[in-house]
């Protein structure tokens, strides 16, 4: 079965100069997926299973949202969930979690505003 889960209104105060990176740790053992970034102007980016990537510096992230989208799969019989934490230099800004028997197969899409500190 495949969900989608949304999480809105995040943010993730910055300074103008600050470089900015996103990490997606896979957390379940058997996740596999794919991350989309796509950050306002050019300078979308991607990310295979966990893994991070610098996606630009503050004042260039201000504006428009940026979305974070995440396909992950867990074909593993014997774990439970799904599990993944996404960070911004380090801090969490979110953890997502769903049991298998909700759905084993998810797109996780996260909308994160950049304002100023």
């Amino acid at each position: 079965m495949h969900k989608i889960y949304r999480y809105r209104n995040l943010s993730f105060k910055v300074p103008d100069e600050t470089e900015v990176l996103l990490m997606v740790e896979f957390i379940s053992d058997g996740n596999l997926g794919h991350t989309a970034i796509n950050v306002p102007g050019s300078g979308d980016s991607e990310i295979e299973n966990s893994g991070s990537v610098n996606i630009g510096i503050g004042s260039n992230l201000r504006g428009d949202k940026t979305t974070v989208s995440t396909e992950v799969a867990n074909l593993i019989p014997q774990e439970d969930e799904i599990r993944v934490a996404y960070r911004l230099n380090g801090q969490l800004i979110k953890e997502h979690v769903n049991l298998k028997s909700e759905a084993d197969k998810v797109k996780i899409i996260l909308y994160i505003k950049f304002p100023e500190p």
